[in-house]
């Protein structure tokens, strides 16, 4: 029941978070906040209850182990800093697995981490299928890579949750978090991608990591037995 309660309370503080970084590109610090809050209260009525302070530990290596990960990456500019703070979030409300999954990473954050990570390369599948028209046109290796991180659009169209990375004749392939967003310099046809919110992914991966597992571990464990 305990497993449940978290699990409802974390999709609806995500779903929050994801309406917020759809309509503003920006997450409040409430959300990663109440996720950090929870977590704590669990912690000390498990404390209480039982007497022992094991859950503790568990909550101190977890939230320790993640804010470094995600600090190192947010820092770097390949994740964002709200982005960051929810797996921080996540991390405290479970330091623990409540049930056996299929997983090899030790702490649940990492396997959601994991799990948004390959939600999230379903994209570049989509942007594939939808520049297929294309296909016929590319002269290079560069030129085919493209085809996978975005679709092209006039200049003056552009929307303000798109980024440019390419004008058909150099790419920038590498799309930081603080691209500019809904500009560009010049006109007529260019290379955007948009920018879809990660928290979204993040809900998915939380949901999937706590009935399941990560789908890299299945992977993993799948061509082992093979």
């Amino acid at each position: 029941m305990e497993f449940l309660i978290k699990l409802i309370l974390a999709l609806l503080v995500l779903f929050y978070a994801s309406l917020l970084d759809w309509r503003y590109r920006e997450i409040n610090d409430a959300s990663w906040l109440a996720l950090v809050f929870m977590g704590i209260v669990f912690i000390a009525v498990d404390i209480a209850r039982t007497g022992v302070t094991t859950p503790l530990l568990y909550f101190m290596i977890s939230v320790g182990v993640t804010s470094a990960l995600m600090l190192a990456l947010s820092y770097s500019n390949l994740l964002g800093g709200g982005d960051a703070k929810i797996f921080i979030g996540i991390a405290a409300l479970f330091p623990y697995y409540h049930r056996e999954v299929t997983t090899v990473f030790p702490i649940f954050a990492l396997s959601v981490f994991a799990n948004a990570i390959m939600l999230s390369l379903a994209l570049p599948v989509y942007f594939f299928l939808r520049n297929l028209p294309h296909l016929k046109r590319v002269r290079s290796a560069k030129e085919f890579y493209a085809l996978f991180l975005g679709y092209k659009k006039n200049a003056s169209e552009i929307k303000p949750y798109e980024a440019v990375y390419g004008d058909g004749k150099s790419f920038t392939f590498i799309l930081r978090t603080d691209a500019e967003l809904g500009k560009v310099e010049g006109e007529g046809e260019v290379w955007v991608t948009p920018a879809v919110p990660f928290v979204i992914p993040i809900t998915l991966g939380v949901l999937l990591s706590a009935l399941y597992g990560d789908i890299i571990s299945a992977v993993i464990l799948f061509l082992r037995g093979s």
